[in-house]
């Protein structure tokens, strides 16, 4: 049984993330629209596992996101994502990486650095809960913050970010060189940027 448990939740896992990818890529695929997927995972998760299982909590958020980053429905969006929360309640780490995700669709493709702000402190407020202070995961989305944080203008708080980031990765076991390196170059255009004159004209 719990063999086959393990099964279901594998495979309701890369539905969702297939869901997710879908969803913030706009890509609806042959199999129906974005909306029904989305509506498709939530009701296999709810008949395999139950409407109390973290791939169903998942699946609600995908609803939420579509709601959010198809149909600019916030309202719709946060009904989702609270029911979502609900499910797990205290174990929530299952929904930062959505929020992540949300949050770098918002940065990078919708142009809102607020909106992105908002996900992506909802993300790293639930790492900073289930992880260790030096997971790998928490450095990825303070820097994806950092950079909405800065491009709404609080490039000090972007800084703080970016250094608690680049501590992570530096005391990673084996840390990523490269990754490190792209930290320290957005760091220190940061530091330019904080020194820089306010010169509006």
């Amino acid at each position: 049984m719990p063999d086959d448990i393990a099964g279901l939740e594998e495979a309701a896992r890369s539905e969702n993330e297939w869901v997710r990818a879908r969803i913030l890529k706009r890509d609806p695929p042959p199999e129906g629209s974005l909306l029904k997927i989305a509506q498709r995972a939530r009701d296999m998760a709810a008949n395999s596992l139950g409407t109390e299982h973290w791939a169903y909590s998942v699946a609600l958020q995908n609803l939420g996101l579509y709601y959010d980053a198809i149909e600019n429905d916030a309202a719709h969006a946060n009904e989702l994502f609270a029911q979502a929360r609900a499910v797990v309640k205290d174990s929530d780490l299952p929904l930062a990486d959505g929020f992540y995700w949300l949050g770098i669709f918002h940065h990078q493709v919708s142009r809102d650095a607020g909106r992105a702000q908002a996900v992506l402190r909802e993300a790293l407020a639930t790492q900073r809960r289930a992880l260790a202070s030096d997971d790998s995961l928490l450095a990825d989305t303070m820097i994806a913050l950092a950079e909405a944080t800065a491009a709404r203008g609080d490039i000090h708080s972007a800084i703080a970010l970016m250094r608690e980031a680049l501590r992570i990765q530096r005391a990673q076991a084996a840390p990523n060189e490269e990754a490190v390196v792209r930290t320290e170059e957005r760091l220190s255009m940061f530091r330019a940027l904080a020194s820089a004159p306010d010169d509006d004209g």
